[in-house]
Formats: C-alpha cells, sequence, structure tokens
C-alpha cells in the first residue's frame, strides 16, 4: 500500500469532511497502518506476523495483500510526519466502537502469533488502544 493509499486519514489531518461512505476506506486504512505497525513494534518483524497481518487483512477487508506491502507499509512518508497514534486518534473519531474494537482485536492476534508479547509490543498497544478511545469494557468486548 503506497503512501498516497493513506489519502483519507491524511485529508483528516487537513480538516476535510469525511462522507459516510468513505468510512470504511478509514478503517480500512487504520487497520493497515495499525497491523503494519504491529508487526515492527518490538523491532524484530516476524515472517508469522507478516503472515497474520495478511491474512487478517484479506479476512477482514476483503482485498488482496502482499507480504511485501505490509512489510515496507511502515517506511512510508505518512509515519515519518507524525506517531502513528496521532492518525489512529483522530481516524477513530470517524470510526464506530464496532470498528474500533475489530482493530484492537486484530493487533492482538498479531502480537499473540509469535507467541510472546514483549516490552515494546505491549507499549505500542496501549498507544493504540488509547488513541482508539476505548472504555476499558468496550475494550473486553472485542
Amino acid at each position: 500500500m503506497a503512501t498516497s493509499m493513506f489519502g483519507l486519514i491524511q485529508a483528516l489531518f487537513g480538516g476535510n469532511q469525511i462522507s459516510e461512505e468513505k468510512q470504511q476506506e478509514i478503517f480500512a486504512e487504520t487497520l493497515f497502518m495499525v497491523l503494519s505497525g504491529a508487526t515492527r513494534a518490538d523491532l524484530n518483524i516476524e515472517s508469522v506476523e507478516v503472515e497474520k497481518v495478511k491474512a487478517i487483512l484479506e479476512r477482514t477487508l476483503n482485498r488482496e495483500y502482499s507480504l511485501s506491502e505490509i512489510k515496507l507499509a511502515g517506511e512510508t512518508e505518512l509515519l515519518e510526519t507524525a506517531p502513528i497514534q496521532k492518525y489512529v486518534d483522530k481516524a477513530s473519531k470517524k470510526l464506530s466502537v464496532e470498528q474500533r474494537q475489530q482493530i484492537l482485536h486484530a493487533m492482538t492476534e498479531v502480537f499473540r502469533s509469535d507467541g510472546s508479547m514483549g516490552v515494546l509490543e505491549t507499549d505500542f498497544y496501549n498507544k493504540i488502544a488509547g488513541a482508539l478511545s476505548l472504555t476499558p469494557a468496550q475494550m473486553l468486548c472485542t
């Protein structure tokens, strides 16, 4: 997914209004961004994590993604301009509770795919969970 594919999230920061029909695309961009970021959260990208992200994205969004797209997503210009949690915070205001729960649940699947969740992954999880503005009860209902 090229940087230009994050146009909706970039539009959120530009103050542009997003129509209801674009909400699903915001969800897709946010899910892709968070999950690709999750693979590198511990600074050690495992193949099993990238494969898990690919499976989740294809299952959830009904779209095909390559492993290289997922691996390279963290190196985009978009993520260099602000911390990921700023994008997620902004995008989450346009997402339903269910969509935000799906993102959190999918991130948990990625972290568990290699058998452990380290300190850096926990930190990433906490930042994203906070940016998604879910209450503790909503987090449990994923």
